[in-house]
């Protein structure tokens, strides 16, 4: 298949010059409708069994090529208004039937509550993907087993290969047993899956080095018969078992290698065809976890071609996206992203000027005729456009956008449209769409409170034989008192009204303000310097939390000075008290700071670490400001590999104070999130004095950036796993009240408002969304639904142009993106 085609024939080398207003372009679209969209995000894999969700390739490409059993629509209130179920929208699937567990208590003492037990599905008939092969309820069964295969290398044949290694057998789709235990009730019960915990210390018995029964298996059920596995190994009791899944011991994690999930159960059962038949049929979906979605684990994922993939992909994931070539691991060439959806992936082209890659109209889709006859389905060629990442990308974006050389681009926060500039184009339709699900939060520091702080682990952590990629200094957390006065210092409003010009809303705390959950009644630090300086004028003893005290008493070299923490006594010696002018506070900080924090950032957050050192000087307060205080990349790449890595060669999670990230939280099903940054990922195991004998089970860290455990908020978690989607907004409600008014440790900034342009050449179908914003069915602009109906006269150049276009940027990065476009337009 043909390359995108590198049609920028000139480089104007120039740079940073202010350039002429770029001309107009009316363009003739014949009897091929090509549409073309805009993306920033970097490239990835796309196949569901191993993608991280986060790129160009799955944002831009996979939700046209391939389709879902359910779509979810942007009303779904998702169980908390309506019964699950009710708000679905059938698109491979036209019906379904639920069984529920029986309610029983607990060992803790309540009711699990909304636990589906089974889903039965019935399938689409007469639907096949693009290869020409049937959707039906072999095809269905297989993608379901086929992920869980492969994320808990229940074959074992995730090995031997560095990138098999590092992207499967990641134990997704399990759960972990000890965790779950006191949830157990009469009618769920997964003790079949528990094994001994080996604590931190290699066995040295043979008889207890685990064994392969000592592992989770995953059931295929009785009807695997009528499906192929290639390359799986079958037991006689239908199930598949890695047969070497001990890897020995890691002494630098001071726990087992294991190659298989270990005291932990697959999420799904297994998964049984009622009704087998060559087009549609019926499959049964049996759920070990206390389901509360009602779909399972893999379950309402993208569906892959069972005709093309099976053979070589049903044990290992399908890697890149070159049709063209062998990508490494794969074994063989593959056309990608073979499924059922409206349009199919040609390619992506990172070499192209720009890069981006097409799709073509499927017209064998299966609702083809339906769509066409309401006037939709009305694009043969959608072409996606990438543009560079930062603000010369968005400055790109925004001409191409402006000029006509894209169609459609979506306003982020990661690359914001020009909002006047848009909404004053008169033949751009704009959409205002929800707060961001990405919630820009500085993160504060809390490890003081774990055993994270502990001399003896801080030691290992920093020796060779610990984790030295962290970096050699010592841990240092921010006091809970500083972190508290420092939420109520810090400037929301100039923030938000100076530095983002109106295009964000205040952060509405651990979870955003268009969340199912989200809770308006619980209080969050506001802007309030006399506060902030109270807290600092009267705090006397160390308030870090219960471990730091806790441990202090009962370890005698873990004794720091509680002068550290005396900020009313630091306040004193600078001359500091209820009556000192702003003036004083802000010396204080530039001369002789009462505390100064260690804060990290990237390019893309300047404006919040500008107001935080302005906002923290009125407290008195001074921040480090070296050069490598700022990061290279974006600070999610240093945060998301937590002890790999620093922030500048020595500071990391452990050492550092702080630094600004934006966190993702969904609006809609915000439990895994809310796990991820806020539960114990040891379960409040560590909670104990000294090295007492089974308190630390694991050094694992992953997760909860700023060691903000708690272990109220882990049990409260736990009542939200357990209880049915209308129960949990009180849950979500106490979390809050204790992350936001109790500790402190992130700093709640802002959500940024989104939205998405479209020219008026082009119309789509619009819904309502839980708060009355128009949008796509599904979010966005869907391809398929959309129809081209031109413009009425030849548009004239966008009114205030000189002021909206004349743009301080490269000429190479906009006038060469668009030219490149505008050639490309008039296929």
């Amino acid at each position: 298949m043909n390359k995108t085609k590198k049609s920028l024939t000139f480089f104007l080398l120039l740079s940073s010059i202010i350039f002429p207003i770029l001309p107009s372009f009316t363009v003739a679209q014949g009897t091929q409708v090509n549409f073309k969209r805009s993306t920033a995000s970097l490239v990835g894999d796309w196949d569901p069994a191993i993608t991280d969700w986060y790129n160009a390739l799955v944002g831009s490409y996979l939700y046209s090529a391939l389709e879902y059993p359910i779509g979810i629509p942007i009303y779904s209130s998702a169980g908390v208004n309506k019964p699950i179920g009710d708000e679905w929208i059938g698109i491979l699937v036209t019906d379904w039937s639920f069984e529920m567990y029986d309610i029983y208590p607990n060992s803790v003492g309540f009711n699990n509550t909304g636990g589906y037990k089974s889903t039965t599905f019935t399938l689409r008939e007469n639907v096949t993907f693009s290869d020409g092969s049937a959707w039906n309820a072999t095809v269905f069964k297989w993608n379901i087993d086929r992920v869980h295969l492969i994320n808990g290398n229940y074959t074992g044949l995730a090995r031997g290969n560095d990138v098999w290694e590092e992207e499967e057998g990641n134990l997704l789709g399990t759960s972990l047993v000890e965790d779950n235990k006191p949830y157990w009730t009469a009618a769920w019960n997964m003790s079949a899956y528990d094994s001994v915990n080996l604590n931190l210390s290699a066995p040295t018995n043979p008889d207890l080095i685990p064994g392969v029964n000592d592992y989770a298996w995953y059931d295929l059920g009785d009807t695997h018969t009528l499906v192929d596995y290639p390359g799986v190994t079958i037991l006689p009791n239908n199930t598949v078992r890695n047969p070497t899944p001990y890897g020995g011991w890691d002494t630098v994690a001071q726990a087992a290698f294991h190659y298989a999930p270990y005291d932990r159960y697959p999420q799904v059962a297994k998964v049984e065809i009622l009704d087998n038949k060559a087009s549609g049929g019926t499959i049964k979906v049996y759920h070990n976890t206390w389901n509360t979605d009602g779909l399972g684990t893999f379950v309402n994922y993208p569906m892959l071609s069972y005709q093309e993939y099976k053979d070589d992909y049903t044990v290992h994931g399908i890697y890149g996206y070159d049709n063209d070539a062998l990508t490494t691991p794969n074994p063989s060439i593959v056309d990608h992203m073979i499924g059922t959806g409206p349009y199919i992936y040609v390619e992506h082209d990172e070499t192209g000027t720009p890069p981006g890659g097409h799709l073509i109209k499927n017209e064998n889709y299966w609702n083809k005729t339906a769509l066409e006859a309401d006037g939709w389905f009305d694009i043969d060629r959608v072409e996606v456009i990438k543009f560079p990442a930062g603000e010369l990308g968005a400055d790109a974006q925004n001409t191409a956008m402006l000029t006509h050389a894209i169609d459609y681009a979506w306003d982020s926060m990661f690359q914001p449209l020009d909002y006047n500039a848009i909404t004053s184009a008169t033949n751009i339709r704009y959409e205002q769409s929800a707060a961001s699900e990405y919630k820009t939060n500085i993160v504060l520091n809390a490890i003081n409170e774990t055993w994270w702080a502990w001399p003896e682990w801080d030691a290992w952590r920093r020796s060779p034989g610990g984790w030295p990629l962290s970096g050699n200094e010592t841990a240092n957390g921010v006091p809970q008192a500083m972190r508290k006065a420092m939420s109520f210092a810090f400037n929301y409003d100039l923030m938000i009204g100076t530095v983002l010009n109106d295009r964000a809303v205040r952060n509405g705390g651990i979870i955003g303000t268009a969340n199912l959950y989200y809770n308006d009644s619980v209080d969050i630090a506001d802007y309030n310097v006399t506060k902030a300086r109270e807290i600092l004028l009267t705090t006397e003893t160390d308030t870090s939390g219960e471990v730091f005290n806790t441990y202090n008493e009962f370890n005698a070299s873990y004794k720091p000075n509680n002068d550290l923490y005396n900020f009313s006594k630091l306040c004193a010696a600078r001359g500091l008290d209820e009556t000192s002018l702003d003036a004083d506070w802000i010396l204080v900080a530039d001369t002789n700071p009462i505390y100064t924090l260690n804060f990290y950032w990237d390019s893309a957050h300047r404006g919040v670490k500008d107001v935080l050192q302005t906002s923290l000087k009125s407290i008195g307060v001074a921040l480090v400001d070296d050069v490598d205080n700022k990061v290279a990349t974006i600070i999610w790449d240093t945060v998301r590999i937590g002890h790999l890595t620093t922030f500048d060669g020595q500071h990391s999670l452990w050492s550092s104070g702080g630094w600004v990230m934006d966190e993702h939280m969904p609006h809609d099903t915000p439990a895994l999130n809310t796990f991820w940054h806020y539960v114990d990922p040891d379960r409040g195991r560590w909670r104990g004095t000294g090295s007492d004998p089974g308190v630390q089970t694991s050094y694992h860290y992953w997760g909860n950036f700023g060691f903000n455990f708690d272990a109220r908020v882990d049990l409260i978690f736990d009542r939200i796993a357990t209880s049915s989607p209308a129960e949990r907004k009180k849950y979500y409600s106490q979390i809050a009240d204790i992350q936001q008014n109790d500790k402190y440790a992130v700093m709640y900034l802002y959500e940024a408002k989104e939205g998405f342009a479209l020219w008026k050449d082009f119309e789509t179908w619009m819904v309502e969304d839980k708060e009355g914003y128009l949008s796509g069915l599904y979010g966005g602009i869907s391809n398929h639904f959309l129809k081209y109906v031109g413009l009425t006269d030849d548009f004239p150049l966008i009114p205030g142009a000189p002021l909206l276009i004349t743009l301080t940027v490269s000429a190479i990065s906009i006038l060469g993106i668009v030219y490149a476009l505008m050639r490309k337009k008039k296929l």
